[in-house]
Protein backbone atom coordinates (compact mmCIF):
# COMPACT_ATOMS: atom_id res chain seq x y z
CA UNK A 1 0.00 0.00 0.00
CA UNK A 2 3.37 2.51 0.94
CA UNK A 3 4.02 1.97 -3.04
CA UNK A 4 0.61 3.56 -4.25
CA UNK A 5 0.34 6.17 -1.32
CA UNK A 6 -1.65 8.93 -2.30
CA UNK A 7 -5.72 9.78 -3.34
CA UNK A 8 -5.09 8.74 -6.92
CA UNK A 9 -7.32 5.77 -8.41
CA UNK A 10 -5.42 2.96 -8.50
CA UNK A 11 -6.41 0.92 -12.21
CA UNK A 12 -5.86 -2.79 -12.22
CA UNK A 13 -6.19 -4.74 -15.41
CA UNK A 14 -6.53 -7.88 -14.01
CA UNK A 15 -9.69 -8.91 -12.57
CA UNK A 16 -8.68 -11.42 -10.21
CA UNK A 17 -6.04 -8.63 -8.59
CA UNK A 18 -8.50 -5.93 -8.98
CA UNK A 19 -10.82 -8.12 -6.95
CA UNK A 20 -7.74 -8.98 -4.35
CA UNK A 21 -6.80 -5.23 -3.93
CA UNK A 22 -10.14 -3.76 -3.02
CA UNK A 23 -10.49 -7.05 -0.44
CA UNK A 24 -7.47 -5.24 1.45
CA UNK A 25 -9.67 -3.27 3.97
CA UNK A 26 -11.83 -5.92 5.20
CA UNK A 27 -8.31 -8.42 5.15
CA UNK A 28 -6.33 -6.16 6.88
CA UNK A 29 -9.14 -4.59 9.19
CA UNK A 30 -7.21 -1.13 8.96
CA UNK A 31 -8.53 2.37 8.43
CA UNK A 32 -5.57 2.98 5.83
CA UNK A 33 -6.31 -0.32 4.32
CA UNK A 34 -9.97 0.62 3.67
CA UNK A 35 -8.91 3.78 1.97
CA UNK A 36 -6.69 1.91 -0.26
CA UNK A 37 -8.83 -0.33 -1.46
CA UNK A 38 -11.76 2.39 -1.91
CA UNK A 39 -9.23 3.92 -4.60
CA UNK A 40 -8.96 0.55 -6.05
CA UNK A 41 -11.23 -0.09 -9.52
CA UNK A 42 -10.71 -2.27 -12.50
CA UNK A 43 -9.79 -0.57 -15.44
CA UNK A 44 -12.79 -1.26 -17.43
CA UNK A 45 -14.59 -0.13 -13.91
CA UNK A 46 -12.94 3.10 -14.16
CA UNK A 47 -13.41 3.79 -18.47
CA UNK A 48 -16.57 2.53 -18.44
CA UNK A 49 -17.66 6.14 -16.85
CA UNK A 50 -15.32 7.86 -19.40
CA UNK A 51 -15.54 6.16 -22.68
CA UNK A 52 -16.80 8.84 -23.81
CA UNK A 53 -13.43 10.42 -23.80
CA UNK A 54 -11.64 8.11 -25.92
CA UNK A 55 -11.39 8.68 -29.74
CA UNK A 56 -13.87 6.69 -31.80
CA UNK A 57 -13.18 3.79 -33.69
CA UNK A 58 -10.94 4.56 -37.65
CA UNK A 59 -13.88 4.16 -39.73
CA UNK A 60 -17.67 3.55 -39.02
CA UNK A 61 -17.67 2.42 -42.61
CA UNK A 62 -15.18 -0.76 -42.14
CA UNK A 63 -15.66 -3.93 -40.73
CA UNK A 64 -16.13 -4.36 -36.93
CA UNK A 65 -14.25 -7.24 -34.88
CA UNK A 66 -17.16 -9.63 -33.44
CA UNK A 67 -15.95 -10.27 -29.78
CA UNK A 68 -17.17 -12.87 -27.45
CA UNK A 69 -16.87 -11.64 -23.91
CA UNK A 70 -15.94 -14.50 -20.99
CA UNK A 71 -16.29 -13.03 -17.63
CA UNK A 72 -13.79 -14.12 -15.56
CA UNK A 73 -15.06 -15.14 -12.11
CA UNK A 74 -13.33 -12.10 -9.91
CA UNK A 75 -14.69 -9.86 -12.33
CA UNK A 76 -18.58 -11.15 -12.64
CA UNK A 77 -19.25 -12.90 -9.15
CA UNK A 78 -16.92 -11.25 -6.65
CA UNK A 79 -16.70 -7.82 -8.19
CA UNK A 80 -20.05 -7.60 -9.81
CA UNK A 81 -18.27 -5.42 -13.01
CA UNK A 82 -18.47 -7.53 -15.81
CA UNK A 83 -20.85 -5.33 -17.53
CA UNK A 84 -18.30 -2.30 -17.68
CA UNK A 85 -16.04 -4.48 -20.35
CA UNK A 86 -19.21 -4.55 -22.30
CA UNK A 87 -19.46 -1.05 -21.95
CA UNK A 88 -15.74 -0.39 -22.64
CA UNK A 89 -15.83 -2.46 -26.22
CA UNK A 90 -19.09 -1.31 -27.18
CA UNK A 91 -17.68 2.04 -29.38
CA UNK A 92 -14.76 -0.43 -30.92
CA UNK A 93 -16.42 -3.80 -31.61
CA UNK A 94 -19.80 -5.75 -31.85
CA UNK A 95 -20.21 -8.02 -28.39
CA UNK A 96 -21.50 -10.92 -28.50
CA UNK A 97 -22.61 -13.15 -25.74
CA UNK A 98 -21.91 -16.58 -24.43
CA UNK A 99 -25.07 -18.49 -23.51
CA UNK A 100 -23.40 -20.20 -20.44
CA UNK A 101 -24.22 -17.76 -17.68
CA UNK A 102 -21.34 -16.49 -16.87
CA UNK A 103 -19.82 -19.85 -15.54
CA UNK A 104 -16.03 -20.63 -15.08
CA UNK A 105 -13.72 -21.58 -17.64
CA UNK A 106 -11.73 -23.30 -15.87
CA UNK A 107 -8.64 -21.44 -14.85
CA UNK A 108 -9.21 -20.67 -11.49
CA UNK A 109 -6.20 -19.24 -10.43
CA UNK A 110 -3.55 -22.05 -9.48
CA UNK A 111 -7.29 -24.42 -10.27
CA UNK A 112 -5.87 -25.70 -13.98
CA UNK A 113 -2.70 -26.46 -12.63
CA UNK A 114 -3.90 -28.33 -9.37
CA UNK A 115 -6.65 -30.08 -10.86
CA UNK A 116 -6.00 -30.59 -14.56
CA UNK A 117 -8.50 -32.80 -15.54
CA UNK A 118 -11.59 -30.70 -13.92
CA UNK A 119 -10.20 -28.32 -15.36
CA UNK A 120 -10.06 -29.52 -18.55
CA UNK A 121 -14.04 -30.09 -18.16
CA UNK A 122 -15.14 -26.85 -17.09
CA UNK A 123 -13.43 -25.86 -20.20
CA UNK A 124 -14.37 -27.58 -22.54
CA UNK A 125 -17.91 -26.53 -21.38
CA UNK A 126 -17.09 -22.74 -22.43
CA UNK A 127 -15.44 -23.81 -25.35
CA UNK A 128 -18.83 -25.39 -26.78
CA UNK A 129 -20.29 -21.98 -25.65
CA UNK A 130 -17.63 -19.80 -27.48
CA UNK A 131 -18.08 -22.00 -30.71
CA UNK A 132 -21.48 -21.41 -30.17
CA UNK A 133 -21.36 -17.56 -30.39
CA UNK A 134 -19.52 -17.61 -33.37
CA UNK A 135 -17.36 -14.98 -32.86
CA UNK A 136 -13.49 -15.10 -33.95
CA UNK A 137 -12.09 -13.44 -30.53
CA UNK A 138 -12.74 -13.84 -27.24
CA UNK A 139 -12.15 -11.23 -24.71
CA UNK A 140 -11.16 -11.81 -21.22
CA UNK A 141 -9.99 -9.40 -18.08
CA UNK A 142 -8.13 -11.76 -16.79
CA UNK A 143 -4.47 -13.29 -18.09
CA UNK A 144 -5.15 -16.88 -16.34
CA UNK A 145 -8.33 -17.24 -17.91
CA UNK A 146 -7.22 -15.81 -21.00
CA UNK A 147 -4.32 -17.92 -21.22
CA UNK A 148 -6.30 -21.33 -20.17
CA UNK A 149 -8.22 -20.50 -23.25
CA UNK A 150 -5.57 -19.68 -25.34
CA UNK A 151 -4.03 -23.14 -24.57
CA UNK A 152 -6.81 -24.58 -26.12
CA UNK A 153 -7.06 -22.30 -29.15
CA UNK A 154 -8.96 -19.74 -28.54
CA UNK A 155 -8.29 -15.85 -29.77
CA UNK A 156 -8.34 -14.59 -26.44
CA UNK A 157 -6.99 -11.10 -25.57
CA UNK A 158 -7.52 -8.55 -22.89
CA UNK A 159 -10.66 -6.12 -23.51
CA UNK A 160 -8.15 -3.16 -23.66
CA UNK A 161 -6.17 -4.70 -26.24
CA UNK A 162 -9.46 -4.49 -28.24
CA UNK A 163 -9.62 -1.36 -27.81
CA UNK A 164 -5.99 -0.57 -28.44
CA UNK A 165 -6.15 -2.50 -32.03
CA UNK A 166 -9.51 0.55 -32.88
CA UNK A 167 -7.80 3.62 -31.64
CA UNK A 168 -4.53 2.48 -33.16
CA UNK A 169 -6.64 2.15 -36.41
CA UNK A 170 -7.60 5.64 -35.75
CA UNK A 171 -4.03 7.03 -35.72
CA UNK A 172 -3.05 4.85 -38.45
CA UNK A 173 -6.21 6.18 -40.98
CA UNK A 174 -5.53 9.84 -39.78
Amino acid sequence: MQSMSGEAPILVDAAGCSAALKEYGHLLGTAEAARFAARVFDIQEWLAERIDRLPPAASADGPRPRVAVQDPCHLRHVQRAHEHVRAVLAPYADVVELDDEGLCCGAGGAYAAMHPELAGEIRARKLASIERAGAPVVASANPGCALHLAAAGVDARHPLDIVDDALGAVSRAR
